[in-house]
């Protein structure tokens, strides 16, 4: 039987390529680990502050945190914005019930104990240091009638912060996920929780209040002075 070149040429071209594509098929494929994620979770402070004229706030202040962060082996980071949304009710001498609202910017890092490493089946725990900056307005939305008879209303006390955070965390992780585009890759799933206990100690800090009383507009401008202990929960999501 005779074999036409291109038949000849057929053959040859399918017998080379047949073994690569079983090298192919059974080569071990090698992809660096994903190290991002983004970041969703809650927070409790509370708030042990005072300034001049008898001004203290004693109450917890819940907030809600939504970021972008990084995991390493051994570290973590997280870059977070910030909401506050309270006290609600809260007064200082002389004015009527106050509502907090606020926002931040917080950069977080934690590191485990030396010797050991993240995403341990039993959770791995370490130290954590912050850095923030935080805004609050703290507004009446009513008057009070004093007890000399004058009128108290329109305030507003704004507050400015920068913070220095250090904490405790403790974490439980998943494993890692290759970089690919295979769906079970790729699917959004819940890669870790830390839960952190700390302290916001203010390095920085300003306040201002202007209010109505009598019907004469007053103003105050102080800093406050104390420390703040925060819980928080933060949950990381692989998208």
């Amino acid at each position: 039987m005779q074999l036409s070149i291109p038949n000849i040429f057929c053959k040859l071209l399918l017998g080379c390529m047949l073994p690569l594509a079983a090298a192919a098929q059974t080569a071990p494929t090698s992809f660096s680990p994903r190290e991002h994620a983004w970041s969703i979770g809650t927070s409790t402070r509370h708030l042990n502050i005072k300034a001049s004229h008898d001004f203290q706030v004693n109450a917890f202040a819940p907030y809600i945190d939504v970021g972008r962060g990084w995991v390493r082996p051994s570290w973590w980071s997280l870059v977070e914005l910030s909401v506050m949304l309270g006290p609600n009710g809260e007064r200082l001498p002389d004015s009527p019930p106050l509502d907090f609202i606020g926002t931040g910017f917080r950069f977080r890092a934690g590191h485990t104990m030396p010797g050991q490493v993240l995403r341990k089946p039993h959770g791995d725990w370490g130290v954590e240091l912050g850095l923030e900056y935080n805004e609050w307005i703290a507004r009446s939305y009513q008057d009070r009638l004093l007890s000399s008879g004058q009128n108290s209303g329109s305030w507003v006390v704004r507050s400015r912060w920068i913070f220095v955070q250090p904490a405790l965390f403790y974490s439980f992780w998943k494993p890692p996920r290759p970089q690919g585009h295979k769906p079970e890759w790729i699917m959004t799933r819940n890669e870790g929780v830390v839960f952190s206990l700390g302290l916001s100690v203010p390095i920085q800090s300003e306040m201002q209040a202007t209010f109505i009383l009598g019907g004469e507009k007053l103003g105050l401008n102080d800093h406050w002075r104390g420390s703040l202990a925060f819980l928080s929960v933060t949950s990381w999501l692989g998208i």
